[in-house]
């Protein structure tokens, strides 16, 4: 994997990383894509009950990671850092205080587990 363009650490201990996989094709046009990532330890802290918490490592491992990929074609050279820029500000101004929640970690490991699952089967964490 690429270095990160950018690190965010979060007051929730977290931390969003940004990298870069913009590419030609074609000419001087560029897709420019942007990979999201926070990974969030699976810690028995989201869990009131040690066996549920046992159950979700057993599915999930050591930690969940959360991957989002944003885009944009037909980007001149020229305009390259521009609209890496502004994938950035947007992902920070309107998804960044969701992942700075101090519930956001329970929330994400809760939910990796039922998609595992296939179901709500858990809803016991902080």
């Amino acid at each position: 994997m690429k270095n990160p363009i950018r690190e965010l650490p979060l007051p929730n201990g977290l931390t969003v990383s940004f990298y870069d996989y913009t590419s030609r094709y074609f000419g001087d046009f560029h897709r420019v894509k942007m990979e999201i990532i926070c990974k969030v330890p699976v810690s028995a802290e989201y869990f009131q009950d040690r066996r549920v918490f046992d159950d979700a490592r057993s599915l999930l491992s050591d930690e969940v990671v959360y991957r989002h990929n944003v885009e944009q074609m037909g980007v001149p050279t020229t305009e390259i850092e521009t609209v890496l820029q502004r994938l950035m500000t947007n992902f920070i101004e309107h998804s960044l205080p969701y992942f700075a929640s101090v519930q956001f970690p329970g929330k994400i490991v809760l939910a990796a587990v039922n998609k595992i699952k296939g179901k709500k089967a858990l809803t016991t964490y902080i």
